[in-house]
């Protein structure tokens, strides 16, 4: 059997969790393209790093002028030490320094101080990675020309990882995560707004009535796709509608048919003086009661709702115990008749009588002799039948193939659709050996 408890993931977690996941394997392509790209160049890569590292020395200049115009940025202690692995001069254009902490080995690896330097350059200390690289670039801070020269002859600090680390932020996750960003926002409200009427449809759905033509999904602002498969589901509910109306005519039918051969087949037994016709005839009697409540059954099924009207719940159950009655007293019960104010509902006045007709009948035929029956007529929207006899013994939800026509269940059964068809529920209480009261209460009142 399938669990109902587990329930599919909905389309919008699907194209969510596709997104991500296409996204993630592009950022491990272009990650992999971007990591070949500067990892294997080791030209482009030493630029790089010059140009960060010099960039962030320039930051060490105060926006004054005083004796000391430059102050070595407190994340940059690798170029305050003398004899590391991290070489820089910081000059003018006229040779005057502002910043060293070179040795010998300035020589070997910066330009003579002589030299005017170009804008940028850089040069290749050694193969291999991590590099070392010298270099040098020309800023212009508060109108002056400053020359920043380095020289990495080791990277211990991982210089280059984070040159890489940061080409990876400035093309690919930065602007992957804004393109991810608009792209799975803006897919997300395009399928939750195609996806509004589906879900509106989706609840009309469980509404549905086959019986009623009217009654179809609707396919407004629906996207094509979908919009055919309403369209089927709508030709699908038309065919089995039909199917289920030709079935009840038919069981209609010949419910009637059945009935005036059964009439005449008492009416011959009536001229038979054994006590085995008599049997016979209470057989017949039972026969000709559930062809009546299969009849009412049909009658209930093909019930048109669009012919609702307002109905008077306190005359209906007039009218009912009225035309009752006779039979009530023919069995040696006696029936009463109170009005507690009912209200008035949208509804069919011939199927409501037959549910009332009902419960009349099941008292009538499951209590003793003598037993006192009540029909009574609100307060507000509500129909309750009640006996002194305090007898219940038919199955609150009998399967309909098990139903017997000596037993109250298919009546029990007729009332309950009657009521469901008008927005209200039975109920049964039972006081065993005083009182068994059905109540039908409708949520549909009507000033």
């Amino acid at each position: 059997m399938v669990d109902r408890s587990v329930r599919p993931p909905t389309l919008i977690r699907i194209i969510t969790l596709r997104i991500a996941l296409f996204a993630a394997l592009a950022m491990a392509i272009q990650a992999a393209l971007v990591f070949a790209d500067y990892y294997f160049d080791n030209k482009q890569l030493a630029t790089l790093m010059i140009e960060r590292e010099t960039a962030e020395l320039s930051k060490g200049f105060e926006r004054r002028h005083d004796e000391a115009p430059y102050k070595l940025p407190h994340d940059l202690h690798r170029y305050g030490i003398r004899g590391g692995f991290y070489i820089t001069r910081i000059r003018t254009p006229s040779g005057q320094i502002l910043y060293t902490n070179c040795d010998a080995r300035c020589d070997n690896h910066l330009l003579p101080q002589e030299v005017n330097p170009p804008d940028l350059w850089s040069r290749m200390l050694s193969d291999g990675k991590p590099l070392a690289v010298a270099g040098g670039k020309t800023y212009e801070i508060h109108g002056d020309k400053i020359f920043v020269e380095i020289a990495i002859l080791h990277d211990s600090d991982g210089i280059m990882w984070a040159v890489i680390g940061r080409e990876f932020a400035d093309h690919l996750a930065t602007p992957m995560a804004i393109m991810l960003f608009f792209v799975l926002g803006g897919t997300l409200l395009s399928i939750r707004q195609a996806l509004r009427p589906v879900a509106k449809a989706a609840q009309e759905a469980g509404h549905l009535d086959p019986l009623d033509p009217s009654h179809l999904i609707n396919q407004t602002s629906m996207p094509r796709e979908i919009a055919d498969l309403a369209a089927a589901v709508n030709r699908s509910l038309a065919r089995i509608g039909a199917l289920m109306k030709s079935q009840r005519l038919f069981t209609t039918a010949v419910a009637h048919e059945i009935r005036t051969p059964l009439a005449m087949m008492k009416l011959e037994l009536g001229n038979i003086e054994h006590p085995r016709a008599r049997k016979i005839e209470a057989d017949l009697d039972a026969l000709a009661d559930f062809v009546g409540q299969i009849t009412a059954l049909g009658r209930l099924e093909s019930a048109d709702r669009a012919v609702f009207q307002q109905v008077d719940l306190a005359k209906l159950a007039d009218w009912v115990v009225a035309d009752i009655a006779p039979l009530v007293y023919d069995r040696d019960h006696t029936i009463a008749y109170s009005n507690l104010g009912a209200g008035s509902i949208e509804g069919h006045a011939p199927l409501l009588a037959d549910a009332l007709r009902n419960l009349v009948e099941n008292a009538t035929k499951h209590t003793p002799d003598g037993t006192t029956i009540e029909v009574v007529a609100g307060p507000g929207p509500r129909l309750t039948v009640k006996d002194d006899a305090g007898i219940f013994d038919a199955p609150a939800e009998p399967p309909f193939g098990d139903l017997k026509a000596d037993h109250m269940g298919i009546g029990l059964e007729i009332v309950r659709r009657i009521t469901a068809l008008h927005g209200g529920r039975m109920e049964i209480e039972v006081d065993p050996g005083r009182c068994t009261a059905t109540t039908l209460l409708f949520d549909q009142p009507k000033s």
